[in-house]
């Protein structure tokens, strides 16, 4: 197998979930640098305002990208390019591509989310695989429904999307795919040649959390964990950070014999130039 790539997805678009839940930009930044120490070769970020909102403001973004990057941090950073809940227009979003990191989301199709659309037109993937391309930044693709990994066979085809591909199958949000390990088998067997992928599970239960993490572990997919996904550190024990989510995978990797891939193998796997950028 490849070595385990483990992305930690630190804080995400909601409210606190629990009063370890990082929110304001402070926390999110020192979580992001724990997340790093404790073997995440990847940090997903959302970012926040002082009073904890999410925002997809330009300068908002690239600072936080500075501030982590300032504390000698090397992982990979990957950027929320979401709508903020239906906030962020699609120009807000397309310029996020451009605060800095190396990595930006890049939600690969339309789906109903808590009563509204979740505008992922043709139009916009277009724009943004552009934008991307621009500033040589690498697209995490989620998958938030099974038709979705149409289009992205469509935007490789066309040269909007380059290989080694990062795709994340996003499992529990309203309207998307379901988190039912079924699903697993059929998803993974439709992922683009030359891919890498992983599983974001967005379920308020542990059980479930481990059923379907435990599949991607084992079956050489790459895993994400973080309290955008996931609070608990057990059954019953809510997790005191981003780091312990983190080092319960390491653990396991050790544990079954699968390296746990650093920084620099991370880059060398999805084709990014080697070493944080300045």
């Amino acid at each position: 197998m490849n070595p385990l790539l483990i992305c930690a997805a630190v804080t995400g678009g909601a409210k606190a979930k629990s009063a370890h839940h990082p929110v304001t930009p402070e926390a999110v930044v020192q979580s992001a640098l724990e997340c790093w120490r404790a073997g995440a070769a990847m940090i997903h970020l959302h970012a926040r305002r002082e009073d904890g909102s999410t925002t997809t403001d330009l300068e908002t973004c690239r600072a936080l990208v500075r501030a982590v990057r300032s504390a000698g941090c090397d992982a990979i950073l990957n950027l929320s390019a979401g709508d903020d809940g239906g906030r962020a227009s699609h120009a807000q979003r397309l310029a996020v591509a451009g605060a800095g990191a190396e990595v930006v989301s890049l939600d690969a199709g339309p789906i109903n989310i808590a009563g509204r659309i979740y505008d992922n037109s043709p139009d916009y993937l277009e724009r943004m695989c552009a934008q991307m391309r621009h500033h040589r930044v690498k697209a995490a693709v989620e998958i938030f429904d099974f038709g979705h990994l149409e289009g992205v066979r469509r935007l490789a085809a066309g040269g909007a999307l380059q290989a080694p591909h990062f795709i994340e199958f996003v499992m529990g949000v309203p309207g998307g795919l379901p988190t039912d390990a079924r699903l697993l088998p059929l998803l993974v067997e439709a992922v683009p040649p030359d891919a890498h992928w992983c599983v974001s599970c967005q379920s308020p239960d542990p059980a479930v959390y481990r059923e379907i993490m435990l599949w991607v572990f084992s079956h050489g997919g790459h895993v994400r964990t973080g309290m955008e996904d996931i609070i608990w550190a057990g059954p019953d024990r809510l997790a005191r950070s981003n780091g312990e989510l983190v080092e319960q995978w390491t653990r396991t990797a050790a544990i079954w014999g699968r390296d746990v891939a650093t920084p620099a193998q991370a880059r060398a796997m999805l084709g990014l130039p080697q070493g944080a950028p300045a």
